[in-house]
């Protein structure tokens, strides 16, 4: 008997060892060109994985190493859009001269702007021009930047032990006017040999054309009698811009639907698709349309987006619509229904362009190269890591370098950019069908014998010991 439990262990042992995913349980697969060297690589997901996969969530990607080893790998968190970070520009500062104690609000200001682009700045006071004896506040043009600005670093002329406030205006026709920060501290103090600067000023993040810089009321340190310190040099920080990611794009042809009107696409892959470009078949056409997805043919349409779309004939050329936003899709079947009330698209069938931010996937070099990524099996369960377990401390503003949670000091870890082959066939398309999983159902019915087993064992322990004794009289 003990040597058949010791059977059903290895038995079961080998079994499990049997169960450890290979490259060849998969259907297809490809080489990533990474050395090794480094201990993180990430590849950018090329269209014939989402052609491949059977899982929309990706579940059935692995990486192999070149021993066939399975890898740990994580996915990035997917971004349809990126922060343009802002840039510093220099500001050019143009006083506003009145009469000492004069109130800011009070001024008109008007500015000129000469054919070379000079620019010139009147005060009036009054209707009359301001007497010129100090400057009060500062015009800054913001008219030729794009954007808003996030911060201003300041320069002036002010001897040690200087503190003060400042006031940030905003105008866009310079007559109304709107505060943005009534009085931001500005320091610089020496004390026991200890320089203590606050040049800084962060503003509210709204475009404006105009901005008032000016000393408020309430001045420190040297007495409101003082004259307020010149401003020498100004730069400003521009606010971050976020712009669209990247996308891949893909071209499909049209099949006619069941109703006049209703077009079908077949993506046959599983892509995230969240923007879409419906080429019409004939110029001057203007439709509203309807975009529907479902995943199976069985399953019914839902609907993600209605717009109108155009396609029109200038002197200058031709204008389409514009990308038309779908939210993420992984749907494989689309349909663009068309209102056919002004006859639809005439004569011709669309075509659709489907736009995707793809994944990233990011693993672990661990043993040789060569590396490969494989996909598409029907059986198999998600098993990618949170990035932040692959990447302890992981940022995804840190770009390619990340840092690694350390005690004392945190030093970075290089993520190394690499780049996929082209498809090849590992499994074949066998893989993407439903198997049966004979080694589950071996593993179970090796267990189920081995309960058998210990429950016979169990029952033939009990009758021997609830036998009496026999009697020896």
């Amino acid at each position: 008997m003990s040597q058949f439990i010791v059977f059903i262990i290895v038995f079961v042992s080998s079994l499990v060892a049997a169960a450890a995913e290979k490259p060849a349980d998969f259907a297809y697969g490809l080489k990533i060109d990474a050395s090794g060297t480094e201990a993180l690589y990430d590849v950018t997901l090329p269209p014939a994985v989402y052609q491949g996969v059977t899982r929309r969530d990706l579940g059935d990607v692995r990486v192999f190493n070149g021993a066939g080893e399975v890898v740990p790998h994580a996915w990035r968190p997917r971004r349809t859009e990126k922060a343009d970070a802002g840039a510093t520009v220099a500001l050019t500062l143009f006083p506003l001269k009145a009469a000492a104690g004069a109130n800011v609000d009070a001024l008109a200001i008007s500015v000129r702007r000469s054919a070379s682009g000079a620019v010139s700045v009147d005060v009036k006071s009054n209707g009359a021009p301001a007497p010129a004896q100090q400057t009060v506040a500062y015009l800054v043009d913001m008219s030729a930047q794009d954007r808003a600005l996030h911060a201003i670093e300041l320069d002036w002329k002010a001897p040690d032990g200087f503190s003060g406030k400042l006031r940030v205006d905003a105008s866009d026709d310079l007559s109304n006017w709107r505060t943005l920060v009534s009085g931001a501290p500005l320091l610089n103090l020496e004390v026991g040999g200890q320089r203590l600067q606050q040049r800084r000023v962060e503003v509210p993040r709204q475009k404006a054309k105009y901005l008032r810089l000016a000393w408020a009321h309430e001045r420190l340190g040297d007495g409101a009698k003082s004259a307020p310190p010149e401003i020498t040099a100004a730069s400003g920080q521009l606010a971050e811009k976020f712009v669209e990611a990247a996308r891949e794009w893909a071209k499909f042809s049209a099949a006619k639907g069941e109703k006049p009107g209703e077009y079908l696409f077949d993506l046959k892959g599983q892509f995230p698709i969240d923007r879409l470009r419906l080429e019409l078949p004939e110029p001057n056409t203007i439709v509203p349309v309807e975009v529907l997805v479902r995943d199976k043919a069985e399953q019914p349409w839902r609907s993600v987006a209605r717009s109108m779309v155009y396609r029109l004939r200038q002197p200058a050329g031709e204008i389409a619509s514009p990308d038309l936003s779908v939210g993420a899709s992984t749907g494989r079947l689309w349909m663009i229904r068309v209102d056919q009330r002004g006859g639809g698209l005439g004569s011709g069938m669309p075509s659709l362009n489907a736009g995707w931010a793809p994944h990233q996937l990011v693993f672990a070099a661990r043993g040789a190269p060569p590396f490969t990524l494989a996909y598409g099996n029907r059986g198999a369960q998600g098993s990618s890591l949170p990035i932040e377990s692959l990447i302890p401390g992981y940022r995804e503003d840190a770009g390619a370098s990340v840092r690694v949670a350390k005690t004392g000091a945190q030093p970075t870890v290089n993520v190394q950019s690499a780049t996929a082959q082209p498809q090849k066939e590992l499994g074949g398309e066998a893989r993407l069908q439903e198997q049966i999983d004979w080694k589950r159902w071996s593993l179970w019915g090796v267990l189920g014998m081995g309960v058998l087993v210990l429950g016979a064992m169990a029952w033939r322990l009990v009758k021997q010991l609830g036998t009496p004794p026999a009697d020896k009289t």
